[in-house]
């Protein structure tokens, strides 16, 4: 793992959020959440979202490392029209005292 992974992994951790690897429906839910507020952030709609997530269910179910790369680059993208430097944005988050995982 990078070391940017490790911190946040320590963090949350800390935050009593980490005691299992697997998607749990909260996780799943955190993570739905959290590329909502990403989409939301960039400027999407509610119809432009439902119209991605009809288009989901015809669509083959990723691998996941895919999808985490997918994720990434996203995220990236998103971070550089933005002006916003990704990797600092998680170490702000990291170095946060009260944090929730919908910040």
């Amino acid at each position: 793992m990078s070391e940017l992974q490790n911190r946040i992994v320590e963090r949350l951790t800390a935050l009593g959020r980490s005691q299992q690897t697997n998607l749990s429906s909260e996780k799943r839910d955190m993570l739905m959440r959290a590329a909502i507020s990403l989409f939301n952030a960039g400027g999407g709609t509610a119809d432009e979202l439902k119209e991605i997530v009809l288009q989901a269910d015809d669509r083959k179910r990723p691998r996941r490392c895919s999808a985490v790369a997918q994720m990434v680059v996203a995220t990236a993208a998103v971070s550089h029209a933005s002006d916003l430097d990704l990797v600092q944005a998680a170490y702000n988050w990291i170095d946060k005292k009260e944090v929730s995982l919908s910040d």
